[in-house]
């Protein structure tokens, strides 16, 4: 009897073994295509955009659910550090909270539903996942480059920056951020220099300040971490006299860097320079700013801020617009939670997880996107989904291909 029930226990653990096995290999592919697909939507010019946005989003959850269940639906995340899923429980009922209290209670709720099921899912991929985000990643960054070199071929180009469809230059500035931090997981590691530096050129072509500073912050996050994960103090010195030896140089030849400078980023540009406000931001910014003093608690409801701009469409800047959106009862929480988690990551690069190396790097660089970017808790934008999957990071070491 005893012989029987283990052997029927060992069947039983081997068939487990190979479901999650069968699901981590299904998807390394799924997740790259989901990432590719939310990409499309807003290059292209519908009457029905939000529809699209949300079903080139959906699909993924609802196949997750079916095959994993209640792993998939309340990831271990969640299972084993209740602050962490209470903290999402009250942002998704503050945001509600904002959302029924706003002039569109339906359109509000329907951002707020899909940004909850946006968030378990971001956990829950994790438990279909294993050991293979890398391996998703590198595809990933293989389909995203050949996306973006396409582009510089056959798209076409406002003002002489470079987009994809009729999305905004920004746009396509920002998704080449997204593959070109994930390329940091290609091996060869020269295939992937490869990689960064045909990203970081369509980046420059775009002329998006926002996503170059991101990637030149997140590649130099992971140049330091890289550096210290592999125990080597004389990288670590070579890298700490670079940065010496720049800001000699930089103090020594200032007015030539600054002249270098503000080329790169466009700050004296009739258009788009200082003197404009970084395009009418700061403007859109005190607007921003303007609606959260009206509506101090509860917001103007979750994704609704952009019909009440008159400066630009949006406020452009990612906080400043949650913030008029969802009040202080919706940005306490979230923002305790993005403390929490960014420490948690962290801690988790500090400790040589190579996944949560390149994650740290990468949602250090979103943060600064999101200061000139509608982008925060977007699940709309595959870079802001990129996130919080890294941000929302398995217990378990990934290492693995």
């Amino acid at each position: 009897m005893g012989t029987t029930i283990n052997i029927t226990l060992s069947a039983h653990s081997r068939g487990t073994v190979r479901s999650h096995s069968a699901n981590s290999t299904l998807f390394t592919i799924l997740l790259p295509t989901w990432l590719f697909g939310i990409v499309i939507p807003p290059t292209i010019e519908s009457e029905s955009m939000v529809a699209l946005q949300f079903i080139a989003f959906a699909w993924l959850p609802l196949f997750g659910l079916i095959i994993g269940a209640s792993k998939f639906g309340v990831a271990a995340i969640f299972r084993r550090h209740l602050a962490i899923l209470g903290l999402v429980l009250a942002i998704i009922l503050a945001f509600t909270s904002s959302a029924l209290l706003s002039e569109e209670p339906s359109r509000s709720f329907g951002f707020v539903l899909t940004a909850s099921i946006g968030l378990f899912a971001c956990a829950g991929i994790w438990e279909l996942m294993g050991a293979k985000m890398l391996k998703a990643l590198t595809i990933y960054a293989y389909v995203g480059s050949a996306l973006v070199t396409s582009c510089y071929f056959i798209g076409s180009r406002i003002q002489g920056r470079l987009t994809i469809g009729v999305a905004h230059p920004n746009y396509l500035g920002v998704v080449s951020f997204g593959i070109l931090v994930c390329a940091l997981s290609v091996q060869p590691r020269l295939i992937g220099a490869i990689l960064i530096g045909l990203n970081l050129f369509i980046i420059v072509e775009t002329e998006s300040r926002s996503a170059l500073a991101a990637a030149l912050l997140g590649l130099g996050t992971y140049g330091m971490l890289a550096a210290y994960k592999m125990h080597r103090p004389k990288v670590a010195a070579a890298l700490g006299g670079a940065g010496i030896i720049s800001t000699v140089v930089l103090l020594v030849f200032y007015d030539a860097t600054q002249v270098w400078i503000s080329h790169l980023f466009f700050l004296n540009d009739r258009y788009r320079g200082l003197g404009t406000g970084f395009t009418g931001r700061v403007a859109a910014w005190e607007e921003a700013i303007d609606l959260f003093a009206a509506n101090p608690i509860f917001g103007v409801g979750f994704r609704m801020h952009e019909r009440y701009m008159t400066m630009l469409s949006s406020a452009h800047n990612g906080y400043l617009s949650l913030l008029a959106e969802v009040g202080l009862i919706g940005v306490v929480p979230i923002t305790i939670l993005l403390i929490a988690l960014i420490w948690r990551l962290a801690r988790r690069a500090l400790a040589r997880d190579e996944v949560a190396t390149i994650g740290i790097s990468f949602v250090l660089g979103y943060l600064v996107i999101a200061a000139f970017e509608r982008l925060f808790l977007n699940m709309g934008n595959p870079v802001s989904v990129l996130v919080w999957i890294f941000l929302l990071i398995s217990d378990r070491r990934c290492v693995g291909r």
